[in-house]
């Protein structure tokens, strides 16, 4: 490289190296290139940041070159090196270090963010218990990861207080505890949206009306029989509206690669729902690809009702 070449030449001559192991360490997460004579500057940039967020956080000792690697994920693809500035630095760093299960990290998260779970559910008026089944839902869905799943605190944004993020997070998994204690209808999780919609034409009608049924268990099986990553990627993406710089941050990987994923898991979805209705219905070529044009036109609600009961 470019770089590495510069580099070798001042060493040559008897010249220190700068240290641009954060510069470095950010283009790369970026999938970028950088001309050498930028790096010193990034590199100043960055030494700020990672100045600023440990000063917030004494004590949480995350690595350098793993926070601006992650920052770098944070942000949208064409957005300057300069954007970082516009994150919530400190927060960013607290919520990668605790993703990452570091343990001064982890208090630092439950003793400023956890108690505000009882501000955001105080007007719900819950009970002691769905509280403390919320304080453990949010825990968990925050703090503890697996291979298939990575602790959803390394998808924080950034863009807003981690506190408000927390607290709606929160609010949303308190809402769906009450919903689900409250004796309130449920939807059926295997039922898609597969409902007459104006201007649909009489052969479309007729494929809703008469195969339901059948539409929505090929698609709930093609769903479940998916890889549990797969299914994952999905959940968060379509259950979660996590946005791909999210997941690719939350994964620590390059966004073009987290949408490659998504789109395969999409395709993966869609041809085996393909396979199942063509076992199970005699449908010409034309009516199964109008069956899943419908279908993938209406991803983002099927896959809403069904990937709660279906995610690992």
């Amino acid at each position: 490289m470019k770089l590495d070449y510069a580099m070798g030449v001042l060493s040559s001559h008897g010249v220190s190296s700068p240290d641009v192991s954060l510069a470095q360490a950010f283009i790369v997460a970026r999938g970028a290139s950088c001309a050498p004579e930028l790096l010193p500057p990034l590199q100043e940039q960055l030494t700020r940041a990672l100045e600023l967020a440990r000063s917030a956080w004494p004590g949480v000792e995350l690595a350098g070159t793993r926070f601006v690697g992650h920052l770098a994920r944070l942000l949208p693809s064409q957005a300057p090196a300069e954007d970082v500035e516009k994150l919530h630095v400190p927060d960013v760093y607290l919520a990668r270090a605790a993703a990452d299960r570091l343990p001064s990290a982890l208090t630092a998260f439950e003793a400023s963010f956890l108690p505000e779970v009882n501000a955001a559910v105080a007007r719900l008026k819950l009970p002691p218990t769905g509280l403390d089944e919320v304080r453990q839902l949010l825990r968990q869905r925050m703090l503890v990861g697996s291979p298939d799943a990575p602790a959803r605190l390394a998808a924080y944004p950034g863009t807003g207080p981690l506190s408000g993020w927390v607290r709606a997070a929160a609010l949303w998994l308190a809402l769906d505890w009450q919903r689900q204690r409250g004796g309130q209808p449920q939807a059926d999780d295997g039922d898609l949206s597969l409902l007459v919609a104006p201007g649909d034409d009489p052969e479309l009608i007729y494929l809703k009306n008469t195969y339901r049924a059948e539409f929505s268990t090929s698609f709930s099986e093609a769903l479940g029989g998916l890889e549990p990553r797969q299914r994952n990627f999905l959940r968060l993406k379509y259950l979660d509206a996590l946005s791909i710089d999210q997941l690719g941050a939350l994964y620590g990987v390059h966004r073009s690669t987290a949408a490659r994923w998504v789109v395969a898991a999409q395709e993966s979805l869609l041809q085996e729902t393909r396979r199942l209705l063509t076992e199970r219905l005699r449908l010409t070529g034309s009516q199964l690809d109008s069956v899943l044009r419908l279908i993938s036109s209406q991803l983002d609600v099927n896959l809403s009702r069904l990937l709660r009961s279906k995610a690992d």
